[in-house]
């Protein structure tokens, strides 16, 4: 009789631990779920402040390319020249550094 007492409370105890732990996984989603909402928030606010900046910013270099038709031109070569130099130097950094490899 007093074995099958321990078993009970030995059940009881183990219940309980189970429920226990079923709260704390619970309690734990919960707070995940809560955490991924407020970065989905977050992000949404930041992506909108992005738009709207770069929507101020295209206004004012498009102010500035109808203002300075030649200046733009020329700023837009350049920046062409300079990539165009940047990426020659990259591809032939690649084409060296290949035959170097095949030696």
């Amino acid at each position: 009789m007093a074995n099958k007492k321990n078993s009970t409370a030995t059940n009881k105890k183990d219940s309980i631990k189970k429920q226990s732990m079923r709260e704390k996984a619970h309690d734990g989603i919960d707070k995940m779920m809560d955490n991924a909402e407020s970065v989905r928030d977050n992000s949404k606010e930041r992506i909108a402040t992005f738009k709207e900046n770069a929507s101020i910013a295209k206004e004012k270099v498009e102010g500035y390319i109808q203002e300075n038709p030649k200046a733009s031109v020329l700023i837009a070569a350049g920046v062409g020249a300079a990539a165009g130099a940047v990426t020659g130097a990259v591809i032939a950094a690649s084409v060296r550094k290949k035959k170097e490899t095949e030696v």
